[in-house]
């Protein structure tokens, strides 16, 4: 059975797999900065990334270009200061350490 629906329901999808996977490279550059720093699985790191994600309420897409902005000393782009702020200090608190870079 067709509904009228179809049409933007699938677009819809399609935009929100398109917005995904532009995502996915950041991500992937933070989940092994990460794990570089601090030798853990690329399991546990994304975790970590999450957890940021999660206690800072902010997007993970945004938390993974804080972190990698931070480990190149380049601005996140189109990332509001507060939110920066409070994945930074997360991301030293839970993941780094709360004397790494304080």
């Amino acid at each position: 059975m067709s509904t009228s629906h179809e049409p933007a329901d699938l677009q819809a999808v399609i935009n929100h797999l398109n917005t995904a996977l532009a995502s996915q490279p950041v991500i992937e550059q933070a989940k092994g900065m990460i794990m570089l720093l601090r030798n853990w699985s690329a399991d546990r790191a994304f975790a970590a990334l999450r957890q940021v994600s999660q206690h800072t309420n902010a997007k993970l897409h945004d938390v993974a270009a804080v972190v990698v902005a931070a480990g190149t000393s380049a601005e996140p782009s189109d990332i509001d200061d507060e939110t920066t702020r409070l994945v930074l200090a997360e991301t030293r608190l839970s993941i780094l350490g709360a004397g790494f870079g304080g």
